[in-house]
């Protein structure tokens, strides 16, 4: 009989389910919502270590430091081709130059002395005017020369400013030879539109491989005359003694700003979580308990954000698992369904 009745119930129980209760839901939301409590108005969430480690979660001392504000560009190393061509043009030019103006000294002496010789009647006029036809001659060859050295001076401007011009046309120009030797490498960078760079800034920093922290600096030298044709914006020339850059080679320029250096924090990319366009990160209170703190203007920098006045120096910032945490931060603000 008694087997009998265990059969029949296990039977009954399998072809109907077991109903939780609604107090009994009610008991588990709140085991899980006493793990987000409201202190001050301000939701903190409780973890224990166990539920750390399990989910992941690590978090990072923080430590103020000063930092300078850069903005980020690229650039090329320049080859020096362009460059030696129309140095080898000019110094053909001059050398014709010369040429033509050593002519032009004698054929004024000629003229000189034909013409001393013509008022004593030693000379016919014929002879005398023939060595005038020559001098206007040896002028004219001269004022050619003369006006393609100018050319060429005015179009090498027209593309790389007056400095270079100057280093290119001048041969005795020691920075010149440091080009030719590879002692200098010069460094070609372009803005984006409707920027500049900062008036006070004579030094930028430089990396082939994009790292900041390996970056290297690069001196001013001069502006160019003409824009980017891509991208409209203004273009500059630096140069470097640093043998990593060679010519050719594509770099990443950090440019310094104008600005004072500030004082905060710098926090890598994944301690914040962004929500509706705004910036969270949490803050460990202690051991067990975090809280988000709203962001403002975090200022992108190469290895996270810098946050400036916002955190405190010796603040513990969650910098794995924020996403995790905002997520249950707002599944507690969740109403219930017969509230």
């Amino acid at each position: 009989m008694y087997y009998l009745t265990v059969v029949f119930l296990t039977c009954f129980l399998s072809f109907y389910p077991i109903y939780v209760t609604a107090s009994d839901t009610e008991h588990n939301k709140d085991d899980e919502s006493e793990s987000v409590q409201l202190i001050n108005g301000q939701p903190v969430i409780f973890l224990d270590d166990d539920t750390q480690e399990i989910s992941g979660l690590e978090t990072l001392k923080l430590k103020q430091i000063e930092y300078q504000a850069e903005s980020i560009t690229y650039g090329t190393a320049i080859k020096l081709s362009p460059l030696l061509t129309i140095r080898n043009q000019y110094l053909a030019v001059l050398a014709q130059q010369s040429s033509a103006k050593a002519r032009l000294t004698q054929a004024e002496k000629n003229i000189s002395r034909l013409r001393n010789l013509h008022e004593n009647e030693a000379i016919s006029t014929r002879k005398l005017q023939n060595q005038q036809s020559q001098w206007q001659s040896d002028k004219a060859i001269y004022d050619s020369n003369h006006y393609q050295s100018q050319l060429i001076i005015n179009d090498s401007q027209l593309h790389w400013g007056k400095t270079l011009t100057r280093w290119v046309t001048d041969i005795h120009s020691e920075q010149f030879n440091k080009l030719i030797n590879g002692a200098i490498i010069l460094l070609q960078i372009t803005l984006p539109a409707n920027s500049s760079l900062p008036s006070l800034n004579n030094t930028i920093y430089i990396n082939p491989t994009g790292d900041r922290n390996l970056a290297f600096a690069a001196s001013f030298i001069s502006h160019l005359p003409q824009v980017d044709t891509f991208s409209q914006g203004l273009q500059y020339i630096f140069q470097t003694d640093n043998p990593t850059i060679k010519p050719g080679m594509n770099f990443t320029a950090w440019i310094p700003q104008n600005k004072q250096p500030q004082t905060g924090v710098i926090i890598p990319e994944s301690a914040i979580a962004w929500y509706l366009g705004l910036a969270f990160v949490f803050i460990k209170m202690d051991e067990d308990h975090f809280v988000h703190r709203n962001i403002s203007n975090p200022i992108k920098v190469p290895n996270g954000y810098f946050i400036v006045k916002q955190i405190t120096d010796g603040e513990e910032i969650v910098v794995t698992g924020t996403q995790m945490l905002l997520s249950h931060e707002f599944r507690s603000q969740i109403p219930d369904e017969d509230d």
